[in-house]
């Protein structure tokens, strides 16, 4: 089953269900430079925040948190981690994707990132956005190594990931098995 993609909405119960997971992402990737348990906490449980996940089956593979900046309509990209051994599969797009939905449904036009230069992502999110990402900050130094700061305008068009052709839409028209006849319409019954 592919991964999916959740809206969770944090509570200090949800936070002691899936803080301990997320932490453990957080010091997998940035080691003693890991946000405190104190500040995740925070970005997950502020009522202002957008927080998404994603899963594999019951396992909690990625996420992505979004919460207030200092200006109006603008909100900051604070965190976003997909386990190690689910990188290189685009899992981050869909995440940030439902991201930005949630956030213009509320009205937020604008998304800052400061996203790291050294694995790529900053020029990806450049790329994948177009004219969509505005760099207000070239590559500036951070505790977390090269960092370049792009806000993305949101838009409603940002929707779902496309599915993959081996899954074919709902909508699609099957043809009957070879040999099989559609059966021929009811006639109506008589109206008089």
């Amino acid at each position: 089953m592919a991964p999916s993609v959740k809206a969770i909405t944090f509570d200090a119960a949800m936070w002691r269900e899936l803080g301990p997971r997320m932490l453990e992402l957080e010091r997998q990737e940035w080691g003693k430079r890991a946000f405190s348990p104190r500040e995740m906490r925070w970005q997950a449980t502020n009522r202002d925040a957008v927080v998404m996940t994603t899963w594999d089956g019951p396992s909690l593979i990625g996420f992505a948190v979004a919460g207030p900046a200092w200006t109006e309509g603008r909100v900051s990209l604070l965190n976003v981690l997909i386990d190690p051994a689910y990188r290189g599969q685009g899992l981050v797009w869909p995440l940030i994707a439902a991201v930005e939905r949630e956030l213009f449904a509320r009205g937020i036009r604008e998304l800052e990132i400061d996203a790291r230069v050294d694995n790529g992502f900053a020029d990806n999110l450049e790329h994948r956005y177009g004219s969509r990402a505005t760099v207000i900050e070239q590559d500036h130094p951070s505790p977390y190594g090269l960092q370049r700061t792009i806000r993305l305008t949101l838009v409603k068009a940002a929707r779902s990931p496309r599915r993959t052709r081996a899954v074919p839409s709902p909508r699609t028209v099957r043809r009957p098995p070879a040999g099989q006849r559609r059966r021929a319409a009811r006639p109506r019954p008589p109206t008089g």
